[in-house]
């Protein structure tokens, strides 16, 4: 695959991953977010089902193995998406990805608490500056009283994703990506299927854009773009992709202006690109780079 077909499709990855913060904030007009959150989710997992199945070897994997992947996604996969969808009832669609952009420095303090990993001092200082940003964002949005629960709440979301990360690295290293992506998501609409009555009510008065919104996220961001982006990682070093995804909150921002009149404060977009700073120097070049952004050769578990 040439370099610019590589671009071309790294750019489409980043562009349908920030659409999606735009696109819960359209969906959220018509649905809670359980339901919107499930909607997502129930296409997600048809499309990755199709997928699978095409996949060589599909049915190798653990029962196990299969069992904790489930469990994994319904903490990563469901409870991520509630809050996140929560949050952003009350935060814009660019601040909510800025928030989000702290998941790397999460990632990092959960492996320096649980997994032993000796920090520098570089990881300090990052982690500093990404607080500091946070600390600033905090002070904008705080001007609207709810906007506080709403930081809250996809501050959860970025915790949940940074413990969903950790615990996914083991599994990485022995199976395709698309496997794991398929079992996680099919975990996380499994948690989500609480909502279903929910759903049902509204997803019959609601406007079709809402709708579509949902199933859009469904079909490109959660979907498609995931195994757009195993293609690059198997034409791009991991650590290179990975500095691409720090454009994803500033894209979002972007998007937020054109389609949904969204203008974050001036405090509240410095903050957040202090927090994209902090957490590029607290992760870059790290030996251990978020479990989700490495492409290992695939090698089945041995049955236990």
């Amino acid at each position: 695959m040439t370099s610019f077909k590589i671009n071309c499709m790294l750019a489409t990855t980043i562009l349908l991953w920030s659409s999606a913060f735009v696109g819960i904030r359209i969906g959220l007009v018509a649905f809670t977010p359980g339901s919107l959150a499930l909607l997502r989710f129930l296409v997600a997992s048809v499309c990755m089902l199709l997928i699978y199945l095409n996949l060589p070897s599909c049915g190798k994997m653990h029962w196990r193995h299969r069992l904790r992947l489930l469990l994994l996604g319904m903490i990563g996969i469901g409870i991520y998406n509630i809050c996140l969808n929560y949050g952003e009832l009350s935060v814009s669609a660019g601040v909510a990805s800025f928030i989000i952009g702290l998941m790397p420095v999460m990632t990092l303090l959960l492996s320096i608490f649980f997994l032993k990993e000796r920090p520098t001092f570089k990881m300090w200082l990052g982690i500093a500056i990404s607080f500091l940003g946070l600390s600033c964002m905090a002070f904008a949005e705080n001007a609207h009283a709810s906007a506080g629960h709403g930081m809250l709440a996809i501050l959860l979301s970025a915790l949940t994703g940074a413990v969903f990360t950790v615990r996914l690295k083991h599994y990485l290293n022995y199976y395709h990506p698309i496997k794991v992506a398929a079992w996680t998501i099919w975990g996380g609409t499994l948690f989500l299927m609480m909502f279903t009555p929910m759903l049902w009510q509204e997803i019959q008065i609601a406007p079709w854009n809402a709708t579509l919104a949902g199933i859009y996220m469904g079909i490109f961001p959660a979907a498609l773009a995931y195994i757009a982006w195993s293609y690059i990682l198997n034409f791009m070093p991991a650590s290179k992709a990975a500095i691409y995804l720090y454009t994803l909150p500033v894209v979002s921002t972007l998007l937020g202006f054109i389609l949904l009149h969204e203008q974050p404060a001036f405090v509240s977009f410095t903050g957040g690109l202090l927090v994209l700073t902090g957490a590029f120097l607290a992760s870059y070049q790290r030996q251990d780079l978020p479990a989700v952004l490495q492409e290992k050769p695939e090698k089945e578990i041995a049955m236990e």
